[in-house]
């Protein structure tokens, strides 16, 4: 499994994701920054059979803090706010790569409602407490996940 985060340090609420990569590196996970253009995810994601993506959303419908899930076979219309941070965003990498066949098998997006993405400030409390609970939800999802495919593996050799 591969965790990717993606973001911008410098714009507040935009570095979540990357503070939840950067922490799940810290514990041993597969885990990467990205702070590159969006297009480039499909690069970084081609050889991973399962993805969770990690980034600052706005969708309006929430407020701040709250986690959206999202799998990469559904429609990512929340995932486009009115003005991106990403230039050519990730919901539109994402939906160029389905087109193009180059999604990986299992894409798992979590989206963390942002509010605040001003140059040099800090993250919001909503959002930094946020990234704490998905940090630990993750690293359980991903250990759970490690020792499924242990047994299978070893059931198969068996």
């Amino acid at each position: 499994m591969l965790i990717i985060g993606c973001g911008n340090r410098e714009r507040a609420d935009d570095g979540a994701g990357l503070q939840v990569a950067e922490q799940l590196c810290r514990r041993g996970f597969q885990a990467v920054c990205h702070t590159g253009d969006s297009l480039s995810l499909i690069d970084l994601w081609s050889n991973a059979e399962d993805v969770i993506l990690v980034d600052a959303v706005v969708t309006g419908n929430a407020p701040p803090g709250t986690v959206w899930n999202w799998n990469a076979d559904r429609p990512l219309s929340a995932l486009r706010p009115s003005a991106s941070s990403h230039g050519f965003g990730v919901a539109e990498a994402i939906e160029l790569a389905h087109k193009l066949g180059l999604l990986p098998p299992g894409l798992c997006i979590y989206g963390i409602e942002a509010t605040n993405f001003a140059i040099g400030e800090e993250m919001s409390l909503a959002v930094e407490d946020t990234v704490q609970q998905l940090v630990q939800q993750l690293a359980a999802e991903a250990t759970q996940s490690a020792r499924m495919d242990a047994r299978t593996f070893g059931g198969a050799k068996s």
